[in-house]
C-alpha cells in the first residue's frame, strides 16, 4: 500500500512539473493544447491545472480561437512570475552574496555582506543575515533556498563536507536552514552553480542552445562545473590541490606546484604586489589591488603584470586541455575574479591549450568570460527552479 501511494504520488508530481514547464515554454496555453501536447489524459490536466491555478501558479487570461469544428473557446493559461520568489546564496572566503528572484529568475534584489575574516558558525549567522535582509524586501511567498558552498558538498542531503575557506567541516547547512525558515532548502558546490547558471540562463555566458558545457571558476579556488546532455548530468568541484608542471616562466612563487597556488587569488595578489602602489591610490574605503588593476598594468606594458598574466595562461592551458580531453563540452566559460583580466588572458589561454590537444579538439569549442558577481546566486536559483518546479 506505502509503495502504491508514493509511486502515485511521484507521477501526478511529475505531470504537474511536466504541465507547469510546457506552460512557462509557452509550448502549450490551454487545456486542449496542454492534453495533446503532454499526452496526458484530459480530466487529468484538468484537475492538476485548476491545482496549479489555485496556488497560484498559473491564471486564466482569456480566450483563444475555437476549433474548425466549432465548439467552446479554449481559456488562455498563462505562468505567474511573482507567484513565488526563490533565494540564492554564493559564498566566498570574503563575503555572502544573496539574490532574490521571481519564477523566471529575473533578480529583484541583491543583498550582501562581507565575512571579515570570520569562520564557523559565525558565518552561518551572518547567511541568516543576508537571507533575512532579501526577505524583508520580498512580497510573494518563499518558495526554497539555495546555497553555493566553494568545497565539497553532499548535495542530495545538503552536507557540507569541507569548506576550509569558511572553516565548515561536516556541517549540515541545508537541514539546519530548512528548520528555521521552514521552506527546502538545497546547498551544492559553487562550481557546480556557476554551471547551472551558464546552461539555464545562456545570455549570461554565450553559451545559449548548448547541451554540454563546462565553466571553470577561479577565484581563491579553482573549480570546475558541468552541464552534460542538456543538464540530464550536471556536477562540480574543487580541482584546485592536483599538481602541474610549473611554468618555465616561474619565479619561484607557488613551488608546491598545484593549481591552487598558481591560480588561487592569494598567490596572484601577492606576486601583483609590487603594482599596489602605482594602481591602487587607496582615495576610496576598502580600496586594494585586484584582476582590474593588473589588467591596467598589462596595458601598460608593465613587465611583471605581462610576466603574471603568461603564467596563469599557461596554467589555464592545462585546464582547458584536461576539460578539452575528457568531456568534449561545446563551450568553455572562465569565470570568477580572474576573467576581470579580460580576453588577452583567455585568447592567449586558449591558445596555449592548441599546442596540447589536437586541434579539432579545440576548434569545435566556443569560449566565453564570466565576471558576474552573482553567477553562483543565480544558478542556486536556477538549481532550486529545477529541484522544485522542474522549469530548467
Amino acid at each position: 500500500m506505502t509503495s502504491r501511494k508514493a509511486t502515485h504520488g511521484f507521477i501526478r508530481r511529475e505531470n504537474r512539473r511536466l504541465l507547469l514547464r510546457t506552460v512557462y515554454s509557452r509550448i502549450a496555453n490551454s487545456r486542449v493544447e496542454l492534453a495533446n501536447e503532454t499526452g496526458l489524459a484530459k480530466p487529468t490536466v484538468s484537475d492538476l491545472i485548476s491545482e496549479l491555478i489555485d496556488e497560484g501558479y498559473l491564471v486564466e487570461t482569456g480566450f483563444g480561437q475555437s476549433t474548425d469544428e466549432g465548439g467552446k473557446r479554449p481559456r488562455l493559461l498563462e505562468f505567474v512570475p511573482n507567484a513565488r520568489h526563490v533565494i540564492g546564496l554564493s559564498l566566498t572566503a570574503e563575503r555572502v552574496l544573496g539574490v532574490l528572484c521571481d519564477l523566471n529568475g529575473d533578480v529583484r534584489v541583491h543583498h550582501f555582506r562581507d565575512l571579515g575574516g570570520i569562520s564557523g558558525n559565525a558565518v552561518v549567522d551572518v547567511l541568516s543575515e543576508v537571507i533575512n535582509g532579501l526577505l524583508a524586501q520580498s512580497n510573494a511567498p518563499l518558495l526554497c533556498i539555495g546555497v553555493g558552498v566553494p568545497g565539497t558538498v553532499d548535495s542530495q542531503s545538503g552536507l557540507v563536507q569541507y569548506a576550509p575557506y569558511l572553516g565548515w567541516e561536516n556541517l549540515p547547512l541545508a537541514d539546519r536552514l530548512s528548520k528555521h525558515y521552514e521552506v527546502p532548502v538545497y546547498v551544492a558546490n559553487s562550481t557546480e552553480l556557476a554551471a547551472m547558471a551558464h546552461f539555464a540562463f545562456g545570455d549570461l555566458s554565450g553559451a545559449n542552445g548548448v547541451n554540454n558545457l563546462v565553466t571553470i571558476l577561479v577565484n581563491e579556488n579553482v573549480g570546475v562545473g558541468m552541464v552534460l546532455n542538456g543538464a540530464a548530468y550536471h556536477s562540480g568541484g574543487e580541482i584546485g590541490r592536483l599538481h602541474i608542471p610549473l611554468p618555465s616562466n616561474t619565479d619561484g612563487n607557488g613551488s608546491s606546484g598545484n593549481l591552487e597556488s598558481r591560480l588561487g587569488w592569494q598567490n596572484v595578489r601577492q606576486r601583483a604586489q609590487p603594482l599596489e602602489r602605482r594602481y591602487v591610490d587607496g582615495s576610496l574605503p576598502g580600496d586594494k589591488l585586484n584582476y582590474l588593476h593588473i589588467r591596467e598594468a598589462v596595458a601598460d606594458q608593465e613587465p611583471l603584470a605581462i610576466a603574471l598574466q603568461d603564467d596563469l595562461a599557461e596554467c589555464l592551458a592545462q585546464v582547458f586541455a584536461w576539460v578539452l580531453t575528457l568531456l568534449r563540452p561545446d563551450h568553455i566559460a572562465l569565470a570568477g575574479g580572474i576573467a576581470d583580466l579580460g580576453e588577452p588572458l583567455l585568447n592567449s589561454a586558449v591558445e596555449k591549450a592548441r599546442q596540447l590537444v589536437w586541434a579539432d579538439a579545440i576548434d569545435a569549442v566556443t569560449f566565453s568570460l564570466d565576471n558576474a558577481s552573482n553567477l553562483i546566486a543565480i544558478g542556486a536559483v536556477a538549481e532550486t527552479l529545477q529541484k522544485e518546479l522542474g522549469l530548467i
